[in-house]
């Protein structure tokens, strides 16, 4: 039997939300798992240079895990080993939730193959202590607007969609940024002031995607306990952003720990005009890269083939 599943790429933070929003997006990967005597990984597209190709590879790891944690007799079918095979199509280490969407689609993957022993609600916690973080495998499993907080007894989550269709330009700087890294910029502790500024935009944030009242994202998206730190890594943040709103942008964020920057739009064609005027800022400070567009993902992770 072999199953495949499609996962979508993610975006966190949404600048003041950080660490407990996501949000899914068009833009997919694909896991595909089958039985097999002994352990191989395949690996095309994004990364298909780099990927480890054996145990030492993300999904491997998660699938190990998930093995180790239910019986014996459940997990017999895969127990020899198993044939992976990683279609990645968005780009990995960019912010886009990559790492998110390996352990999302090989623990989906794996639970179909095995008769599904865990719930949706388990494989979330699973896939969050994986993981460090909720909110970019709540958004991959889930799809759509989540609100994901870890919990001594696994995940509180919340999953919405906003009530109307929404277009993120995404500007993807030809340039890697591992997650390890741009945490390691962050302050151990922060003002109350600073936490006051962020708490009072993360709840305008959800507010205003859920009600539809778009135009508060500019002042939602906000952010002092993130970005800030991090532009050392993007001198030319600031500008980006500018770039996005002047050319109309509701609002306008890094992309989980970046390099990309993610700009939301209530109109397609503007979200293209948005991601032009974002290419061409950072075009003018010297840096590669290249601009999609893409909606909201509203079903997450799922199976696309089972036979």
């Amino acid at each position: 039997m072999t199953v495949t599943v499609q996962v979508p790429a993610t975006t966190a933070n949404l600048g003041s939300g950080f660490d407990a929003v996501g949000v899914a997006l068009s833009w997919h990967s694909f896991v595909t798992l089958e039985p097999c005597d002994n352990l191989i990984v395949e690996v095309i597209g994004e990364g298909e240079k780099e990927i480890a190709r054996n145990e030492n590879n993300i999904a491997v790891k998660t699938i190990m895990e998930l093995q180790r944690r239910l019986p014996k007799d459940v997990t017999e079918r895969i127990s020899k080993g198993f044939r992976l095979r990683l279609d990645n199509r968005f780009p990995i280490t960019r912010g886009l939730g990559s790492s998110a969407a390996v352990r999302v689609g090989a623990l989906v993957a794996a639970n179909s193959l095995l008769g599904e022993p865990l719930s949706i609600d388990q494989l979330l916690k699973l896939a969050s202590e994986l993981e460090g973080h909720a909110d970019n495998v709540a958004a991959a499993l889930l799809g759509g607007i989540v609100v994901a907080v870890p919990t001594k007894e696994g995940v509180t989550c919340v999953r919405f969609l906003p009530p109307l269709d929404l277009h993120i330009a995404l500007l993807i700087p030809d340039f890697s940024l591992k997650t390890e890294k741009a945490r390691a910029v962050l302050p151990v502790s922060v003002t109350l002031t600073d936490a006051v500024f962020n708490l009072g935009r993360a709840a305008l944030l959800v507010a205003s995607l859920s009600t539809g009242q778009i135009d508060r994202l500019k002042v939602a998206m906000q952010d002092r306990l993130h970005q800030p730190y991090r532009q050392s890594f993007m001198p030319w943040l600031t500008e980006v952003f500018e770039s996005a709103l002047n050319a109309g942008a509701l609002g306008v964020h890094l992309s989980g720990s970046g390099p990309t920057i993610a700009a939301w739009c209530d109109d397609k064609s503007r979200a293209e005009t948005v991601a032009e005027a974002m290419w061409q800022s950072l075009k003018g400070a010297g840096v590669r890269g290249f601009w999609r567009v893409v909606d909201l993902d509203n079903q997450g992770a799922k199976v696309v083939q089972r036979g």
